[in-house]
């Protein structure tokens, strides 16, 4: 039945009145410059405005009045409770079923929903890293409101010696465990959570200790920063104990339509998806990426209607014309994460995406969200339910009712509970929930008619408390190689010049290790890619024969490769890439001039 007035309702009524006791205005809060880093990111803000915002300064979102303080700490009188739920219970119990209306299910009415002040999405999923991997340490380094990993949490290996959790001795490893339905399975074990060593051992190789160890803060600066900085839920696990395919399955079909593995099937025709409901209500979307569309998950390619390239993604972001709905995916084994790409570089593509997004017009309006599809094989502490919701009567969604490790799950928006966490269970269908919730769309499945909507997450009595948002850290760097550094001769040439570039302390052990210019320009495609302005060798040439620790490589005409020479009058960024491929190792800025 339908109910007239909630709650929530009320609550949610009011999202734009503001607050009675405001937040505190400090008079020399000056917005501070950000410094564009060497791995691929956005330009500073001294780069010339979006042709639709002329007179408004690049760091601050364009209907955003420039005297606008930055944000500080709410008073604690104008933090709002969470919204109510009062149909939390039922939702436990499976209650609802396909068609279900956010009305039915979350109490959230016509009316409240028209207070929502969220007017675009943008869902960044990437690749196969557990929660505790990527923020393990942040009850230490910023959100102490998150749960630690407990010194007594333990895996045995294959010789039954004790393994803990350590810190990872490089960002771009290629140990890859496996993450499929059986091999989660193995991991999990019933809620006992000790089989990741065992099984990574058994499926990628070595003793499997790599399976248990961490990132902190010094490795992924940005992503500490944004978990500590917007709203974060540490209960959010993945939708299936299994990989990429199935789980990415249900943020768009509320389910995984038989896909049990990756790689084993793509979805019927005619199975309803959201792309379905939100086409039949008018809604605009779109999926962006320079790789595969949804981790090729869905076996799109860059023909289909609803597809384009991160190039396109950046450009209609910031002139504020980005579709309602938007899914942006990195490139795979590049800046998507999965291994064996640098999840530093992956980082930085990520920061790249949120600084547009602050400096959208769109900004005061968007909710972005940024999760990954699945643990990949990589420890976690906290047990997953055992049952959720299946989607669907019958044989096809019967064997799909337990969840996956945990992932990393924040939610950015100006309207986000500043420095919050969540401890909600949650899955990726409350993504889908959520959209649903925006725009009055009936469930897929009963999976994600009985998610929560992120409502938790929100604040939208006191908000928008980060509309001027600090600024970020820069994305981490020389992860891979700690000791590797590359240098130029100097920051500047003219045109024509031969760049010297220098390494020390790097690899040493692959005779096709290189040297890659590429040009910056804000909007353009990831870099880098296939494509590069100039290149060479360790050895000094097109032909790869030695593989030293240190030396220096002249990039001049020789080096050509796209082109052209010489160099246009422009900024540069040179890279040290590894086995002739695109895992940044270090990175250098530099520019040319007439």
């Amino acid at each position: 039945m339908r109910h007239p007035i909630s709650p929530l309702s009320v609550l949610v009524a009011v999202a734009l009145a503001g607050c009675s006791d405001p937040a505190p205005v400090v008079e020399d809060a000056a917005v501070a410059t950000v410094d564009r880093p060497a791995l691929p990111d956005v330009p500073s803000p001294d780069a010339p405005d979006a042709p639709d915002a002329p007179d408004v300064p690049a760091d601050v979102p364009a209907d955003v009045p420039a005297d606008v303080p930055a944000d500080v700490p709410l008073d604690a009188r104008c933090v709002a409770a969470p919204p109510p739920d009062p149909f939390a219970a039922q939702r436990a119990e499976c209650a609802f079923t396909a068609g279900a209306r956010v009305a039915d299910t979350l109490g959230l009415d016509a009316r409240a929903r028209a207070a929502m002040p969220i007017r675009h999405v943008i869902v960044v999923m990437k690749e196969n890293r557990s929660f505790d991997q990527m923020l393990g340490q942040l009850h230490d380094h910023g959100q102490p409101e998150t749960e630690g990993i407990p010194s007594s949490f333990t895996n045995r290996d294959a010789r039954g010696a004790t393994v803990s959790f350590t810190h990872a001795t490089t960002t771009c490893s290629g140990y890859d465990p496996g993450h499929q339905w059986n091999d989660m399975h193995a991991q999990v074990n019933g809620g006992a959570m000790d089989g990741f060593v065992t099984t990574a051992a058994r499926t990628a190789g070595g003793d499997g200790h790599q399976a248990m160890t961490w990132f902190g803060q010094d490795d992924l600066p940005f992503y500490y920063w944004l978990a500590s900085t917007y709203a974060l839920n540490d209960r959010h696990f993945a939708s299936v104990r299994s990989g990429t395919f199935p789980n990415r399955n249900f943020v768009l079909y509320g389910t995984a339509d038989g896909v049990r593995s990756t790689g084993s099937g793509y979805p019927r025709p005619g199975t309803p998806n959201l792309f379905d409901r939100l086409d039949a209500a008018g809604i605009t979307w779109g999926a962006y990426s320079d790789g595969a569309y949804f981790s090729a998950s869905l076996a799109w390619t860059s023909s289909h209607r609803g597809a384009h390239s991160l190039g396109d993604f950046l450009t209609a972001l910031d002139a504020g014309t980005l579709p309602q709905v938007v899914f942006v995916d990195g490139v795979e084994n590049i800046d998507d994460e999965h291994p064996d790409g640098n999840v530093q570089q992956g980082e930085a593509w990520t920061r790249n995406v949120y600084q547009h997004a602050v400096r959208s017009p769109l900004w005061p309006g968007l909710a972005m969200i940024w999760t990954y599809d699945e643990a990949g094989g990589f420890a976690d502490h906290v047990p997953p339910p055992e049952r959720a919701c299946i989607a669907r009567p019958g044989p096809t969604d019967a064997d799909y009712f337990a969840l996956g490790p945990r992932v990393p799950f924040v939610l950015v928006s100006p309207w986000a509970r500043a420095h919050h966490v969540s401890h909600a269970v949650q899955e990726h269908t409350a993504v889908t929930r959520f959209i649903e919730a925006l725009f009055d769309l009936p469930a897929l499945t009963a999976r994600d008619a009985n998610s929560s909507a992120l409502l938790d997450l929100f604040d939208f009595t006191c908000g928008p408390t980060l509309l001027r948002p600090p600024p970020p850290p820069e994305a981490g760097r020389r992860g891979c190689f700690g000791g590797c550094r590359l240098t130029l001769d100097r920051s500047a040439y003219r045109q024509g010049e031969a760049i010297r570039a220098s390494f020390a302390g790097c690899p040493g052990n692959n005779p096709i290790d290189w040297i890659a210019v590429y040009p910056f320009t804000a909007g353009t495609p990831t870099l880098p890619i296939p494509g590069s302005t100039l290149w060479k060798y360790l050895n000094n040439a097109h032909v790869g024969t030695v593989a030293p620790r240190s030396g220096t490589v002249t990039l001049d005409r020789a080096a050509l490769g796209r082109g052209p020479w010489p160099l246009p009058v422009g900024e540069y960024t040179a890279y040290y890439l590894l086995n002739d491929q695109y895992r940044v190792v270090d990175a250098v800025d530099f520019r040319v001039t007439p």
